[in-house]
């Protein structure tokens, strides 16, 4: 059994990671209404990287932080760049930047705000 301190830490840090994924998704999903794609990809992109707040502040890769960020974002945003390429021209290129920027964020303030918290 949990202790209800350390539940509610868990819970905490889960809502973070939830909320500055979702912060990283809409600055995403700004961009791309910006740039004219269409609401599907927005809308993919936004649930993306509101799932890798959660994947990059749990995942321990021996990087820094940024650097994780970075890479699990690039992998999983490749999939993403592969499928916009279809109805999008600069899709792909809008996907691996946003990876490669949102994810060292994502990564930075995950390691900043929520993994390197000192627990109760």
């Amino acid at each position: 059994m949990i202790r209800p301190d350390r539940e509610r830490d868990v819970v905490n840090r889960f809502f973070k990671a939830v909320v500055i994924g979702t912060a990283a998704g809409i600055l995403d999903a700004i961009a791309m209404v910006l740039s004219q794609s269409v609401w599907q990809a927005s809308m993919a992109a936004l649930l993306h990287w509101m799932g890798m707040g959660i994947v990059i502040t749990y995942v321990r890769l021996p990087f820094t932080g940024w650097l994780s960020g970075m890479i699990l974002a690039l992998l999983t945003g490749a999939p993403l760049a592969i499928l916009s390429t279809a109805s999008e021209t600069g899709g792909a290129a809008h996907f691996l930047v946003a990876a490669v920027l949102l994810g060292g964020l994502l990564g930075l303030i995950a390691e900043k705000l929520i993994v390197n918290q000192p627990t109760r």
